[in-house]
């Protein structure tokens, strides 16, 4: 008998659909979460591509600005075929770029169709010729340019200031012993000043010096208004800085002796900046009813970034290859004149005055902007696209540099005390022609007038410092063509600064604080001399030996010990000034500027104050040997690399 409940198996077929319904589900759900990991994984794969392709064309963009730079600097070479000046080699600044060539389109591009509308410097980048002619490719040079794999940038010039091509100028006249305003008693005061009335400042030259004699030479200068004039390729670049009216009564009157003028041109458009032409009027012989000729130190004068060219054409010369002293030309050739009274040495151009007026005529170049806006466009991988934009500043000085080669700013010495000293060897020489152009500046220059007189006494070999060398040009007061920076002492004091930071932050491999030295630190460097460039700031006294370029700041004294050849800007601004110890051979291209003033010292962190003046400059050249200080525009220009053309900003746009 079976007692047991029999076991039952129960049929669960009907329940295959869903169970085949939840694996789907379920295998729907791990593919989702599959494509989701391949996706974020694609998709972060193409992030971090497009990032690196983003971040190529940034640094393309940043070469390009880069590149901008470099050719500002004057360290790209344009090739034979495209120079702008083909008479001239691819080294001479007319081919060289500078911010007006920049921003010009007929300068900037080697054409002026297609892409080259717009300043891109063109003329002196390699950009592409083909389908991507806006573009100058970076990588290998024998690689064709790939949009998708390749980088490049592309730039577009401009001056953010708009300064334009018109200027507005004044000219002022000074002549040395002019006819002075007349005292109570009808005789001339020379403490007072020039004539107005009845005509400019003049000076007037009697029969026998005889002041009531109806026989005299009269020479006036007549100063110019000009406004708003048009220097452009499509304007007028021909200008005129006053005129020299010739009277002659009767017989004529002698000029005994060579006369100085200066001509002072004061640009107020656009910007404010000051040159002074200077010259002499020279003597006459019988007949005295002959006007007499006229010699300017240069031909040539540079306006922060407008080049001047003086040019006579309607004056009447006499042939030309002969000197001033048996006559001369229009123009004679950059050389030491040779005219009689030879003290001082005078060198320049020299043009015959008619009776009447002689205009002073002569070509300017456009105005220089002290800084343009760059936009570089970077282009990198995959179509990625940044642009950025930087301000480029011209430097510290604004173009402005020192007015003299060796450059006296400050108070007159006190009386009793000498702070001039030349030197006393024949193989002296101070010079004022540039080594490198048809600039002549004054070879020393002064800011007070008794201090000129001081040094044109110690040149001429007046004791106590006999001097037996070399002045090519003439001592000058050159108060009219200091610079901002050369101001005061709170403006020179914010140049010193500036300089101090630089330096700091130009690397050395053996000084901590750069190419900064403290007191008490004298540098074992003193910057590159074949090139005249870096920078070397010594805070306090410095003693110079060696070879040396670019620019050297003394906030104490500057000693110049043994051999020395430097090539750039030397800027002291301590009381002791310079000195120089010793024998041996010394050779200085460039500039000198000696402007102390208190609390000038970077480490005892004093500001001078705002009322301070310059304390007087002293130079001291007491050792013997060879010393040779020459203007040279070329090292002076290589000197400011150091705080030239440096990025104020730069913008992502």
């Amino acid at each position: 008998m079976q007692n047991g409940t029999a076991a039952t198996t129960k049929d669960r077929k009907n329940e295959r659909g869903a169970a085949l319904v939840m694996a789907l589900l379920m295998s729907f759900l791990l593919l989702v979460g599959v494509a989701g990991v391949l996706l974020e994984a694609s998709m972060n794969s193409a992030n971090v591509t497009d990032a690196n392709a983003e971040q190529q064309a940034y640094n393309a963009a940043e070469s390009g600005i880069q590149a901008a730079v470099n050719v500002l600097r004057g360290n790209v070479i344009v090739s034979d075929p495209n120079r702008i000046d083909l008479t001239k080699p691819a080294t001479d600044k007319a081919n060289k770029a500078d911010f007006v060539k920049a921003i010009v389109p007929q300068f900037s591009n080697l054409t002026t169709s297609g892409f080259d509308t717009t300043p891109r410097l063109s003329r002196w980048l390699n950009y592409e010729s083909a389908t991507y002619a806006d573009r100058v490719k970076l990588g290998a040079p024998a690689t064709a340019y790939a949009t998708r794999e390749g980088s490049a940038f592309s730039l577009s010039i401009s001056d953010p200031d708009n300064t334009g091509s018109s200027v507005t100028y004044w000219t002022k006249g000074i002549l040395n012993n002019c006819d002075h305003q007349l005292d109570g008693t009808g005789q001339e005061d020379p403490n007072l000043p020039c004539q107005d009335s009845p005509t400019y400042p003049h000076k007037t030259y009697y029969e026998n010096s005889d002041r009531n004699s109806p026989n005299f030479t009269r020479i006036t200068y007549i100063p110019a208004i000009i406004s708003n004039q048009d220097l452009s390729p499509s304007g007028n670049p021909n200008v005129n800085f006053g005129s020299f009216k010739v009277e002659v009564s009767g017989n004529g009157g002698q000029i005994q002796g060579f006369n100085r003028f200066e001509i002072v041109v004061n640009m107020t458009v656009p910007y404010r900046s000051q040159r002074s032409l200077r010259g002499w009027i020279e003597t006459n012989a019988n007949p005295f009813t002959n006007p007499p000729k006229i010699i300017f130190d240069s031909q040539t004068y540079t306006l922060q970034g407008s080049l001047i060219t003086l040019g006579f054409n309607t004056w009447t010369g006499q042939p030309s290859g002969v000197t001033c002293a048996s006559g001369g030309g229009p123009w004679t050739l950059p050389a030491l004149v040779n005219c009689p009274n030879n003290i001082p040495q005078r060198v320049g151009y020299e043009a015959k005055l008619n009776l009447g007026d002689n205009i002073v005529t002569g070509t300017m170049s456009e105005p220089e902007p002290t800084r343009l806006v760059i936009q570089s466009t970077g282009y990198g991988p995959r179509g990625s696209v940044k642009k950025l934009e930087a301000i480029i500043q011209k430097n510290f000085f604004n173009g402005l540099s020192a007015p003299a080669t060796l450059t006296l700013v400050g108070a007159a010495c006190p009386s009793g005390q000498s702070c001039f000293n030349p030197g006393s060897s024949s193989v002296t020489v101070y010079s004022g022609d540039d080594s490198v152009s048809t600039d002549n500046i004054p070879p020393i220059g002064t800011t007070n007038s008794e201090n000129l007189d001081m040094v044109q006494g110690s040149v001429d070999g007046q004791p106590p410092h006999p001097f037996n060398g070399t002045v090519v040009g003439v001592p000058s007061n050159v108060s009219n063509e200091i610079p901002d920076w050369l101001s005061s002492p709170s403006q020179m004091d914010l140049a010193i600064h500036s300089l101090a930071d630089t330096a700091e932050g130009s690397p050395d491999p053996v000084n901590p604080t750069g190419r900064f030295f403290p007191s008490g630190t004298n540098p074992t460097t003193f910057g590159d001399n074949a090139s005249g460039t870096g920078i070397t700031f010594c805070d306090g006294n410095c003693t110079f030996t060696g070879d040396g370029g670019g620019m050297l700041i003394v906030t104490g004294q500057l000693t110049l010990h043994g051999n020395f050849n430097f090539r750039g800007l030397i800027i002291v601004t301590g009381s002791g000034g310079v000195s120089r110890t010793g024998g041996g051979d010394g050779f200085l291209d460039g500039n000198i500027v000696i402007a102390p003033y208190a609390n000038g010292s970077i480490e005892d962190d004093l500001d001078p104050d705002p009322t301070a003046q310059f304390l007087p400059p002293r130079y001291d050249l007491s050792g013997g040997g060879t010393s040779t200080v020459q203007y040279n525009s070329s090292s002076i220009a290589n000197g400011l690399t150091a705080v030239s053309n440096f990025v104020l900003g730069v913008a992502e746009k």
